[in-house]
């Protein structure tokens, strides 16, 4: 028995064997981002993207404690 998965797209609910998934991945200086973008027949449909930050950006804040 298979299992079933749906996912929430610009189309509604669509079973993920029906999209075309792929992974986008850039790196650069002070992040690495990784974009998941899902296709229905070769149209856009859903794009997820998660950044990691490596450095923090350069502020005028003064880093302070709790308690």
């Amino acid at each position: 028995r298979g299992w079933s998965v749906k996912v929430l797209t610009t189309k509604g609910m669509i079973e993920y064997g029906e999209l075309t998934v792929n992974d986008i991945v850039e790196l650069a200086d002070n992040h690495r981002k990784i974009a998941t973008e899902y296709h229905l027949n070769g149209e856009l449909v859903r794009r997820d993207v998660v950044v990691n930050v490596f450095r923090p950006l350069m502020s005028d804040a003064t880093e302070g404690s709790l308690g």
